[in-house]
Parts: structure tokens; sequence; C-alpha cells
């Protein structure tokens, strides 16, 4: 009976937090700012971070889950021109990153498992990126905005899709995760206990 209830307990406790970390993140991302040498489009913001914490409490589908409700917000509030490609590519970009910082977290059971997992989220949403960049993303763009790929990439001094992509997006997504680390390994240390680490959903 007291393990129902504690049960019980936990599920409120998640459908409460979920939401309240989404919108939180929802609130970070207007605190976006360009990194000098990037791409213009490419813009550092740290509404990652509350999705990461919500994963390390209750398991990597629910930071998903936060990534998702946090561009669905993005989309309804903020989003002037209508299009979902900067929400997915943020949902994409997020994902990855918090599916293997929390999953070597629990394998590890550690701070040294999590600082694995943030090294290889990284890096796997760099590569992860890239993909999506060179064959979904930019063709998407330049399609919506009836562009021709020639003159999107040239507004970015670009030569060629896999130019933009590996002078621009993967050094992007590499700073990007560094500054998430930065940021999210001490909350990690600081509030481990708290996290519940043992979550298995």
């Amino acid at each position: 009976m007291k393990e129902t209830a504690l049960q019980s307990t936990r599920s409120t406790q998640k459908l409460v937090t979920i939401p309240m970390l989404a919108a939180v993140a929802f609130i970070l991302q207007y605190l976006e700012f360009p990194i000098p040498l990037m791409p213009s489009f490419l813009k550092l913001d740290f509404s990652t971070l509350p999705a990461l914490i919500g994963g390390l409490m209750y398991g990597p589908v629910a930071g998903i889950i936060v990534e998702v409700l946090k561009n669905a917000l993005h989309m309804l509030f903020k989003n002037t021109d209508g299009l979902l490609i900067g929400e997915l590519a943020n949902v994409v970009a997020g994902a990855s990153f918090i599916l293997v910082a929390v999953s070597m977290q629990r394998l590890g059971q550690g701070k040294k498992g999590y600082l694995l997992g943030l090294a290889l989220g990284t890096l796997l949403m760099s590569a992860v990126m890239a993909v999506a960049n060179a064959f979904f993303l930019l063709p998407a763009y330049a399609a919506l905005y009836q562009m021709p790929m020639d003159t999107l990439l040239s507004t970015f001094g670009a030569t060629s899709v896999w130019s933009l992509v590996l002078y621009g997006i993967v050094p992007f997504n590499i700073f990007k995760g560094a500054m998430l680390s930065l940021v999210a390994y001490p909350v990690y240390v600081k509030l481990g206990n708290r996290l519940n680490p043992r979550a298995t959903n």
C-alpha cells in the first residue's frame, strides 16, 4: 500500500514537473544570442538545461517530452513565420544530447558516467545535426522560401552545403554542447541526490 502511494505521488509530481520545466525552458529560449564567427541563423541558448534536468529526474523520455513541449510553446507564441523547421531542429538537437547524457549517467550511476554522457551527447548532437542540416533542414529552408540553394548558401558565405555544415553547423553544436555541459555538470554535482538518478522511466 505504501509503495502504491509513493508511485502515485511520484506520478503526480511528474505530471506537474514536466510542464513546469517546459515553461522554464521556453522562457530561456528567449535569451538566445549569436556567436561571433558563426552563421547568423545559429543562436545559443540554455533552454536544453530544464529538459536535461527532467531527464535526470524521470528518464530520457521525460527530457525529450520537455523539449517537445518547449518547442510547441515556441511555435505558438514566438514563431512569426509559421514554419516548423527551427522547432524541429531544436527538438532533434536537444533530444540527441539528452538521450545520451541521461542514458550514460544511468549506466554509470554517478558523476563520471554523467560527464562521459555530456561529452558523447555533444558529439552525437553535432553528428546528427550535420546530417539533418545537409539532407533535410537546409534544403527545406530553401524550398519553403522558394530560394535556390546556391543563393541561400551565399547569404552565409558558404560555397556548398557541406562547407556550411563542416565550418558552421558542426563547430556551433560542439560549442553549444560544451557550454551546456559547463553549466549542466555543476548543477548535477550540486543537486544530484534531489534529481533522483535511479528513476527508470
